[in-house]
C-alpha cells in the first residue's frame, strides 16, 4: 500500500544520522510508538498537531504535557515575544526574575519560601538531593518504585536498565519503597531512618494518595531529620493548581516542578522552605563548610522562558483552566468507556487515574496479549487522526469536536480489538492514516 508519509519518512531518517536514535528525548524516538505514528511533526496549535506530510492529528499528549494551554497559545506566544524584544540573557539578575519568583510562590508553589529556576527537571532534582545531603550529612537517598523516571543523575538511572555510563556508587546508595505501603515505609526508617538524606517520590500519578500513610511519611521524616521530597514535574498544574501535592494533606520540605510550567518552553524549578533553599545560597556559607552551589545555571534566568511561565500561570488561573480540564477528561472517560462496553472490550480495555491524566490498561487474552492489544488500540487511534500513547492528558485546549472526533476513532479501534480478542483477522486500514 501507498506510504502516507513519504516526506517525513525521508526527513526523520536525515534526522536519524544527525541525533542519535532520531529524537532528543528517549519518548520521542520511533521505537516507543506504533507504526502508524507520524514521523515528523511541523507544527501545532491549540489541540492540534500537522505532520509534515499535512496530516492533522488531536493530540492527547501535548508536548509531553509541557503545554497545559495547548500548543502556541496567544497569551504564551504574546509574553514570548515582548521578552524577546528586551532581551533574554544578561550578566546580572533581572526583572523578569523577580517577577517569575514572586508570581510562581504566590500562585503554585505556596506556602514554599524560595525558588531556583533550571532548564531541566533533572537538575532540579539532583539539586534537590544535592541539598538534602548538605543538610544531613547522610549519602542515602529513597525512591519510590513504582514512579518511574526521576532524573538522568546517576543514583537514579544507575538503578534502572540505561545504567550505561554511569557510576555505581550513586545507585548503590539509592533504596527503593512502594506508594501508599505505610508498613514499608516504617520498615524502610527502622533500618535506615539515621542514614537516610531524602525520600523523593510523585505526590499522586494514576493511584490516590492515601492521607494516613503520607501523614506517616511525614511524621517519619521530620522525626528521623529526613528531607520529603516530592517531585511534581509531571504532575504540576494538572491536578490542581498548587500541584497534586495538596491532595496528600502534607507539605514536603521540597519540591521540584517541570514540564508544564513553561507553558511549552523548557522551565523547571525547585521550592522550598526558607531554612533549607537558603543552604544554597553560596554567598552565606555556613562556618566551617564550604559554600554550596545548589543550582548554578547561565539559562536558569532565560527571559523568554520565564515570560512563558509568568503568562501560562496567570492565564490557568484567570480562565479556571485545570477545572475545564478535569471536565473534558470526564467526558473523555464516559464517551470511551461507552465505546469498550458497546464493543465488549471493557474487561479488556479501561481508563484508569485521574480526568487530568488518564491512562490506558490493557489486559489480554489467550488470543492477543496485553502489550499488543495496546498498541493495535494506540495503532488504530492514530491511524484515525487522534494522536495518543499509553496515558491521555486532556487541556483546556481540548473542545467537544475534538472530544468527538477522539470517540469516533476509539470505535474504530474497539471493534477490531474486540476481533483480535475474538482471534478473528482484523480489519485494518488500508493507510496508515484515515482523518474522520
Amino acid at each position: 500500500m501507498d506510504d502516507p508519509h513519504p516526506n517525513g519518512r525521508a526527513a526523520a531518517a536525515r534526522l536519524r544520522r544527525l541525533v542519535p536514535a532520531g529524537a532528543h528525548a528517549y519518548s520521542k524516538a520511533a521505537d516507543q510508538w506504533p507504526p502508524s505514528a507520524p514521523p515528523l511533526l511541523d507544527r501545532g496549535e491549540g489541540a492540534l498537531v500537522w505532520d509534515v506530510d499535512g496530516h492533522c492529528y488531536v493530540d492527547w499528549f501535548p508536548g509531553l504535557t509541557c503545554c497545559p494551554l495547548g500548543h502556541a497559545h496567544p497569551a504564551v506566544t504574546d509574553a514570548v515575544h515582548r521578552a524577546l524584544t528586551r532581551g533574554t540573557a544578561f550578566q546580572l539578575p533581572t526583572r523578569t526574575e523577580l517577577d517569575a519568583a514572586e508570581t510562581f510562590l504566590s500562585t503554585v508553589a505556596a506556602p514554599d519560601d524560595m525558588v531556583k529556576f533550571t532548564k531541566n527537571a533533572s537538575d532540579a532534582v539532583d539539586g534537590a538531593l544535592k541539598l538534602a545531603r548538605y543538610a544531613t550529612g547522610r549519602a542515602l537517598v529513597a525512591k519510590c518504585e513504582q514512579h518511574p523516571f526521576f532524573s538522568t543523575g546517576d543514583w537514579f538511572i544507575g538503578t534502572t536498565a540505561a545504567s550505561g555510563g554511569t557510576h555505581p556508587e550513586p545507585a548503590a546508595r539509592t533504596l527503593n519503597f512502594s506508594y501508599n505501603d505505610t508498613g514499608g515505609i516504617e520498615r524502610l526508617f527502622a533500618a535506615h531512618g539515621d542514614d537516610l538524606a531524602a525520600v523523593i517520590l510523585e505526590p499522586a500519578r494514576f493511584t490516590p494518595p492515601d492521607p494516613a500513610h503520607f501523614t506517616r511519611l511525614r511524621h517519619l521524616c521530620t522525626t528521623h531529620g529526613t528531607a520529603l521530597v516530592f517531585d511534581e514535574t509531571v504532575s504540576g498544574l494538572k491536578y490542581r493548581l498548587g500541584g497534586a501535592r495538596t491532595l496528600t494533606g502534607v507539605h514536603p520540605d521540597l519540591t521540584c516542578w517541570g514540564k508544564g510550567i513553561g507553558g511549552g518552553l523548557p522551565l523547571a524549578a525547585l521550592t522550598g522552605r526558607r531554612e533549607l533553599m537558603e543552604l544554597g545560597d553560596h554567598t552565606r556559607p555556613l562556618p566551617g563548610r564550604p559554600p554550596l552551589f545548589l543550582l548554578s545555571t547561565t539559562h536558569g534566568s532565560d527571559g523568554a522562558a520565564l515570560a512563558a511561565m509568568v503568562a501560562t500561570v496567570n492565564e490557568i488561573a484567570a480562565t479556571d483552566a485545570i477545572t475545564r480540564a478535569h471536565a473534558t477528561g470526564a467526558a473523555l472517560r464516559r464517551a470511551i468507556h461507552e465505546v469498550f462496553t458497546d464493543n465488549g472490550v471493557a474487561g479488556h480495555l479501561q481508563l484508569t487515574g485521574y480526568d487530568c491524566f488518564l491512562n490506558i490498561d490493557a489486559t489480554g487474552n489467550s488470543n492477543v496479549g496485553a502489550p499488543q492489544l495496546k498498541t493495535l488500540f494506540l495503532d488504530l487511534m492514530i491511524r484515525s487522526g487522534a494522536l495518543v500513547r499509553g496515558i491521555l492528558y486532556p487541556t483546556a485546549a481540548h473542545t467537544a469536536q475534538h472530544l468527538e472526533s477522539t470517540t469516533r476513532a476509539a470505535q474504530h479501534a474497539a471493534a477490531d480489538c474486540a476481533r483480535a480478542l475474538d482471534g478473528q483477522p482484523g480489519q485494518l486500514l488500508t493507510a496508515a492514516h484515515r482523518p474522520l
